[in-house]
């Protein structure tokens, strides 16, 4: 097409746009790893690292994109995407690349999405909430089309599409001739009007229905595209009579799904789970996980925080792991726990918080304990270090940890405000320099928290 513009000056366009929409730290999290690629027939062409960049853009971004694209041109493009093979990941095992290899041999296609080589069973964190899931995956790669129909369902972001991969990546680590195809609904909707416009659907008929798996990803986006469900229905039939395996995630239970109920039944007939929101150590371990992934240096109280903080699923808790591990090593400063919260507080609902109201008594009994000192030393006219500077650390939790204003906070220290400015200012200043003293106040925070709490219950 004549006049088109150029891929790279119009991607920088949109990121400039978006930075002034939705905040430079969303940009830079989920939109700078992408590369653009090339305009072909009104089509943009994106190259993206990993399936979970994929699903935030698409579920999130993509029709902001689209408008800017549209504002800038005049013109409306829509959106391909590709998976790179090749961003800050290792290459996929060499069993597995010569069996992607043979898919594209014996089928004549390359999958939409290569196989995530990191979306495997070893890195998938197994809890009480995805126990059963996770050892039903791992039974369906190792007997395929035993357990038939596989149904995956669950909340977004709780790690489905991380499932779908590791049956396709153990599943070729046995079988590396396998015919495997990964496939979201909405492409294969789109591929399957693609080949009715061409008059080709014996070519679409014949790639899926001689597979050995079929893993489709959100088959919920398939309930109103009657024709698109009806091929499904037959694709589905045809692979089960052959006993070969598919699976199928949604973000709701079968019964809950408005397909036609033939569909229904079929899911209803085979094996159907649930992974419920992960539990806090199961959170924990996936934080603490991701963090050795990105090579990130967080306190063990500051990833605990976190994991208490956000409960929502597995991939707004990454988000917010890397927001806040970056917003540290780009500033240069040591991670603490009120410097998290400020971080993340978009994220935190007023409901998800399990801090209770911390009171200055409270406050003052764990710093008395850890300096062994008195309570009453905290109103003492005494200036000398062992405890003034204990006295500052009191007062610098009660600025972060309560709702008292400064005259309170100094009046129950029988000090003015300034004096507890001063102090309050002098230990944020160390927190920030010094990384032993940092942990020690983090330490402080975890224990007056679990006083609060258990004064609570």
């Amino acid at each position: 097409m004549d006049n088109l513009p150029d891929i790279k000056e119009l991607w920088q366009n949109v990121l400039k746009t978006l930075e002034g929409d939705v905040g430079l730290g969303e940009v830079e999290m989920w939109l700078r790893p992408i590369k653009p690629l090339f305009i072909e027939d009104e089509t943009l062409r994106l190259e993206v690292p990993d399936s979970m960049i994929y699903n935030t853009v698409k579920e999130r971004y993509e029709e902001k994109i689209i408008n800017i694209v549209r504002n800038s041109t005049s013109r409306n493009f829509k959106i391909n995407y590709s998976m790179s093979l090749t961003p800050s990941e290792p290459k996929p095992s060499p069993r597995i690349e010569p069996a992607k290899e043979a898919t594209q041999n014996r089928m004549g296609y390359t999958p939409p999405f290569a196989f995530n080589p990191n979306y495997t069973f070893e890195t998938f964190i197994e809890g009480a909430s995805n126990r059963f899931a996770y050892a039903s995956a791992v039974g369906v790669s190792q007997n395929p089309g035993k357990s038939n129909p596989f149904f995956i369902y669950s909340a977004p972001g709780l790690g489905k599409t991380h499932l779908l991969h590791a049956i396709a990546n153990e599943t070729f680590k046995s079988n590396p001739s396998a015919r495997i195809i990964y496939i979201a609904s909405e492409t294969f909707v789109n591929e399957y009007i693609e080949n009715l416009q061409n008059k080709t659907p014996e070519t679409f008929r014949n790639k899926y229905r001689k597979l050995d798996c079929l893993l489709l990803d959100d088959i919920q986006f398939l309930v109103g595209k009657d024709r698109s469900v009806e091929e499904f229905f037959h694709t589905f039939n045809s692979l089960f009579e052959s006993k070969k395996q598919i699976v199928v995630t949604s973000d709701r239970p079968p019964k809950d799904l408005a397909l036609d109920p033939r569909m229904v039944s079929r899911f209803l007939s085979g094996l159907a789970v649930d992974i419920k929101m992960p539990d806090l150590e199961t959170r924990i371990a996936i934080l603490r996980q991701k963090k050795e992934l990105h090579k990130f240096v967080i306190p063990d109280d500051v990833i605990t925080f976190i994991a208490e903080n956000v409960k929502k699923n597995i991939r707004e808790l990454e988000g917010c792991l890397i927001t806040v591990g970056n917003y540290y090593v780009n500033m240069r400063l040591q991670p603490t726990i009120d410097g998290a919260k400020d971080i993340i507080k978009d994220h935190i609902t007023p409901g998800d918080q399990e801090e209770t109201r911390i009171t200055i008594e409270i406050i003052k009994t764990a710093v008395a304990e850890k300096y062994n000192m008195e309570i009453k030393d905290f109103k003492s006219p005494r200036r000398g270090d062992a405890i003034a500077f204990p006295r500052q650390i009191a007062m610098f939790l009660a600025c972060e940890l309560t709702e008292m204003s400064l005259p309170e906070i100094g009046s129950s220290f029988n000090r003015d405000h300034t004096t507890v400015m001063f102090g309050r200012d002098k230990i944020k200043q160390l927190v920030h320099t010094d990384p032993y003293f940092n942990e020690v106040i983090n330490q402080l925070i975890t224990r007056v928290k679990a006083v609060s709490n258990s004064v609570k219950s």
